[in-house]
């Protein structure tokens, strides 16, 4: 008897989703079994994320199933920073998703390698398993001493345990109570809420890229390393912006070229980013890494120019 497919979902509004299908296409491209792919988004972004969706299937032979829900429920909820209301989108896995467990995935990942092993991972009596976040010592939400704050961008999720606990309302309640208190959004909730049922996996099911951390060298070790099952882009430096650290922009583009979506190019300078560039530049400089920030230098000087021609042309 085969073993049932590996159940991975994502959540994302049309921000995120074209990064979201390029992290679908590594997942399928390094699976080595079955796999039952779900994409949770909201239901006024269906139009703009469903050729997205058609573009995965038909360069993967993969389907996958759109689920599309009205966001209202966290309308008024608080955002932060890059991450969008799209992110409480996980706090409704268990009430869409009717299987005993699945693996949530942020749309900020590359996927290098097989997660079976992750997905039949013995939980025991656990909700949740995940690795740790560096951030637990920022987050204010109040938690247990010795209690693990686990990054929520990916986890494994015992569903059937979360939907008979009621997930969702318990998670309500919390965001009702903890607002002010909340740093990381429904990471934070997820993690209050499943205080003292929740496994830590090894670090290589997440590895947490910060990229600007990386030289060229220490990233190639990184994935080369076959301990690392998945990448996580996190803070504001994203692997598709043209400002990213070369390596980290070169190693993703090597998936989002692969996947051939029309228009989906390096995200260029803007007004509202061009502060984040000149910090990564900067930063380079700082460390002595030359070469990369003249790279970065070089691509807002393009930016730039072509931002002053196109504003030229509309005057």
């Amino acid at each position: 008897m085969s073993p049932p497919p590996t159940t991975v979902v994502y959540c994302f509004d049309k921000g995120y989703a074209p990064y979201g299908a390029v992290s679908t296409f590594s997942l399928i491209s390094n699976a080595k079994s079955a796999l039952e792919i779900f994409w949770i988004v909201p239901h006024e972004d269906q139009a703009s994320i469903v050729p997205l969706l058609s573009a995965v299937e038909e360069k993967t032979g993969q389907s996958v199933t759109l689920i599309t829900v009205l966001p209202d429920l966290f309308d008024t909820w608080k955002v932060i920073n890059h991450i969008s209301r799209g992110t409480y989108l996980r706090l409704l896995i268990p009430s869409l998703i009717n299987e005993s467990r699945v693996i949530y995935l942020d749309a900020d990942t590359l996927i290098l390698s097989d997660l079976s092993p992750l997905f039949s991972m013995d939980m025991g009596n656990h909700l949740i398993a995940g690795v740790k976040d560096p951030g637990d010592t920022i987050a204010q939400f109040p938690r247990h001493a010795g209690d693990p704050y686990l990054n929520a961008g990916v986890l494994l999720m015992n569903l059937d345990a979360l939907r008979a606990d009621v997930f969702l309302e318990k998670a309500q309640a919390l965001y009702q109570k903890h607002e002010t208190e909340i740093v990381y959004l429904d990471q934070c909730l997820i993690n209050k809420y499943a205080e003292g049922r929740k496994l830590v996996v090894d670090s290589g099911w997440n590895r947490l890229v910060f990229s600007h951390s990386y030289t060229a060298s220490s990233f190639e070790q990184l994935v080369q390393d076959s301990e690392t099952a998945i990448l996580h882009f996190v803070s504001q430096f994203k692997p598709w912006q043209r400002w990213c650290t070369p390596v980290v922009f070169d190693f993703w583009w090597q998936y989002g070229n692969r996947l051939g979506v029309e228009n989906l190019k390096p995200e260029t300078l803007t007004t509202s980013t061009a502060d984040h560039a000149l910090t990564i530049a900067r930063y380079f400089d700082e460390k002595e890494r030359f070469s990369e920030a003249s790279i970065i230098k070089s691509k807002m000087i393009d930016d730039l120019i072509a931002l002053l021609k196109g504003n030229a042309a509309t005057a």
